[in-house]
């Protein structure tokens, strides 16, 4: 049977396919546990979220982008596409980047994901969204709204690797 540490014959046939399947199974995922985590996080922790930003990072990066993109404020409707064009856009990157690292780095595929989790978590909410002018630094982000991101993060990173461990026993 396929442990998950290794990369089957199927995967390295297609490590495309594999990778974008895994960042957009994941990315729903993600966004199941982020409708039942945000419940966990107080009314007062999400209060003192919204001093410190309009949103976690993942809320407004699409309508950043795009409004950039077109010189122009965005209405609700287009605010709504981008962000699932983000979202799309976001697992098939993140996930051919898991693809690949995965398999450069077998260590990356223990215990569901999570070494890949953690530092995906670190990465993108505490350098790349703040370089970007996305979310402030961690240290000023509440605990909770941090936790709950960091739990997105570890479920994304477990559906990532489900998706890559049930590619592997196709034959």
């Amino acid at each position: 049977m396929f442990s998950g540490n290794q990369v089957s014959a199927w995967e390295k046939r297609h490590p495309i396919v594999t990778g974008v399947a895994a960042g957009l199974v994941a990315g729903a995922v993600a966004g199941g546990s982020e409708r039942v985590l945000d419940r966990l996080v107080s009314k007062k922790q999400k209060r003192r979220d919204r001093r410190v930003r309009e949103g976690s990072a993942h809320e407004v990066a699409g309508p950043h982008f795009v409004s950039k993109l077109l010189g122009r404020r965005l209405d609700a409707q287009e605010k709504k596409r981008a962000n699932r064009a983000f979202g799309v856009a976001y697992g098939v990157g993140w996930g051919l980047i898991h693809s690949g690292l995965r398999k450069r780095f077998p260590v990356l595929r223990r215990w569901g994901g999570l070494p890949f989790a953690i530092p995906f978590f670190f990465a993108c909410d505490g350098i790349i969204a703040p370089a970007l002018g996305l979310s402030p630094g961690l240290n000023r982000v509440p605990w909770q709204p941090n936790a709950k991101e960091m739990g997105n993060h570890i479920a994304w990173g477990a559906a990532a690797e489900l998706v890559h461990r049930l590619a592997a026993r196709v034959r």
